[in-house]
């Protein structure tokens, strides 16, 4: 079912993800679109909270995830390389849904560091350490990134200039070569971004802020893939369709 406004996509320029959202009207999506300050289903701006303790306002440090709106990437952004892409990307999706069953995660706020060190990280909610569901979120992630690849256009060669100048190591190298994405499979980690790079202080007001409404919030329903996408480049994405998981996967 679509859950976005009706969007007239050109798949010539358009880019499409698959991502874990939590659920709509959940107290997960509330809250961490208004952080955010937009809600990615019906694109509307909300007013972000006051954080104790950050150097510079909300807003100003969550520029980088408000823009892709409240996930944790399972496929990232792709062009689509045929004009039926669209038709099977949601054939694909049904599928993959169907053989997977729905899990709990429990998550608590960390810091992640992406390129080995040279620059801040950014804070995220990550799996708490021994959660149970954390082998089937790695498992959904592999499967959503080899199923949805014979979709996948080449990246340009601006795109993957892009992506090599980023520090990446070896088997980052290899995996951004055969994939067109550096994070997949044993480079995983599944991340719900918080804010953009930020020095120590700010990223500790963050999670000084999040700490007791994670506690609240308890763990993440995950029973759904989402279906964003990116009308045009430099345009925020949308929520475009989901995919509830099979209850008896």
């Amino acid at each position: 079912m679509s859950e976005a406004p009706q969007l007239t996509i050109d798949l010539s320029v358009a880019r499409f993800a698959i991502y874990y959202a939590p659920s709509a009207g959940s107290c997960w999506w509330n809250e961490g679109s208004r952080w955010l300050g937009r809600d990615a289903i019906t694109g509307r701006l909300l007013n972000a909270p006051q954080v104790p303790g950050l150097s510079r306002s909300l807003h100003e440090v969550t520029a980088d995830p408000r823009r892709y709106g409240l996930h944790a990437t399972l496929k990232a952004p792709m062009r689509l390389a045929s004009q039926d892409g669209l038709a099977r990307l949601s054939g694909i999706a049904t599928a993959v849904a169907a053989r997977h069953a729905p899990f709990d995660l429990a998550v608590h706020t960390d810091v992640v560091d992406t390129d080995n060190g040279k620059q801040p990280g950014f804070v995220a909610l990550c799996p708490t350490v021994g959660s149970v569901g954390t082998k089937a979120v790695d498992a959904l992630a592999a499967d959503c990134v080899q199923s949805f690849d014979d979709l996948r256009a080449p990246p340009t060669d601006v795109e993957l200039a892009k992506r090599n100048a980023q520090p990446l190591s070896l088997r980052q190298r290899e995996l951004l070569a055969q994939w067109g994405y550096p994070y997949v499979f044993d480079e995983f980690r599944f991340h719900v971004t918080l804010s953009d790079r930020v020095d120590a202080s700010d990223a500790a007001a963050i999670a000084n802020w999040w700490q007791p409404r994670v506690q609240a919030l308890g763990v993440m329903r995950v029973d759904s893939l989402a279906l964003f996408v990116q009308p045009a480049p430099g345009e925020p994405f949308l929520l475009h369709e989901r995919f509830v998981f099979g209850e008896g996967a």
